[in-house]
C-alpha cells in the first residue's frame, strides 16, 4: 500500500498489482504465488488463511524503513483513489473469478479496472459473464528465434484473434510495426516494464496509450 499511495502522490494515472487467492477465498494483493520473496512466511498463498497472510511482515524484505507493511486484500486497493486498475490474476480455478468480480463490484470501480493475466481462458470467460469487462492479453518477451518481422507477426496475430481490449507489450521489444498493427486491429496499445528513460521514451514516440513503471517520478519528469 505505501508503494501504491506513493506512486498516486507523485502523479501516476493508475497502479498494476497482481491478485491471489487464500485459502479460504479472500483476494489479496501480492506479487507471488508464494509468500516466501516478500514476506516473513512461506509456502503458496492459497494453503494459507486471510488472518495468516495478514499477520505477516511484507515490508522488511523490501527496506527497514517498510517493517510491518501488511499485504493488503483487494478490497482495501480498490479503495484508493486511482484512475485505473490493471488487475492481474495470477491464481487459477473458479473461485478466484467470483472472488475478484465480487470485490471489484463492492468497490463500484468496474468501469476502471483493465483485468489481465496469462490465464486466457479464465479472461476469456470473465469476457462471457461481464462482456463490459476489459481485458488485457500480455505478450511475451521476443525469444531468441525470433527476428523481428516474427515477432511482430506473434504479436499482432495474437490481438486479432484474442478478441480483448489492450495489448501489453514490453516496452523494450514495442517496434513501430506493433503499435500500428495493434491500433489497426483495433486495440489500446500498453508498453509494460519500462526499464529506464530509453524505453519510456521509445513508447512515448510510439504514442502508445499507456506506459507501465516503477519510476514513476521519472516518467513524469518525462511527460512535462
Amino acid at each position: 500500500m505505501a508503494a501504491f499511495k506513493r506512486a498516486l502522490s507523485l502523479g501516476a494515472d493508475g497502479i498494476e498489482f497482481d491478485v491471489q487467492l487464500t485459502r479460504d477465498g479472500h483476494a489479496v494483493v501480492v506479487h507471488d504465488a508464494m509468500l516466501d520473496r516478500t514476506t516473513s512466511g512461506s509456502g503458496p498463498v492459497f494453503e494459507a488463511t486471510l488472518e495468516e497472510v495478514r499477520s505477516l511482515d511484507a515490508g522488511s524484505w523490501f527496506d527497514p524503513r517498510f517493517s510491518g507493511e501488511r499485504v493488503p486484500t483487494l478490497d482495501e486497493v480498490l479503495a484508493l483513489p486511482a484512475h485505473v486498475f490493471e488487475l492481474e490474476i495470477k491464481t487459477w480455478g473458479r473461485a478466484v473469478l467470483d472472488s475478484v468480480l465480487e470485490a471489484v463490484d463492492r468497490a463500484g470501480v468496474f468501469e476502471r479496472v483493465k483485468f489481465t493475466g496469462w490465464n486466457h481462458s479464465m479472461l476469456c470467460r470473465l469476457k462471457a459473464r461481464r462482456p463490459e469487462a476489459t481485458l488485457g492479453l500480455f505478450a511475451q518477451q521476443p525469444q531468441p528465434w525470433m527476428n523481428e518481422a516474427v515477432f511482430e507477426r506473434y504479436v499482432v496475430g495474437t490481438a486479432e484473434t484474442a478478441g480483448f481490449d489492450i495489448a501489453h507489450v514490453y516496452a523494450g521489444a514495442i517496434t513501430v510495426g506493433i503499435a500500428n498493427g495493434l491500433r489497426e486491429s483495433g486495440y489500446l496499445v500498453h508498453a509494460n516494464d519500462a526499464a529506464g528513460r530509453d524505453e519510456v521514451q521509445r513508447a512515448l514516440d510510439l504514442s502508445v496509450h499507456s506506459v507501465c513503471l516503477n519510476d514513476v517520478a521519472l516518467a513524469m519528469s518525462m511527460l512535462g
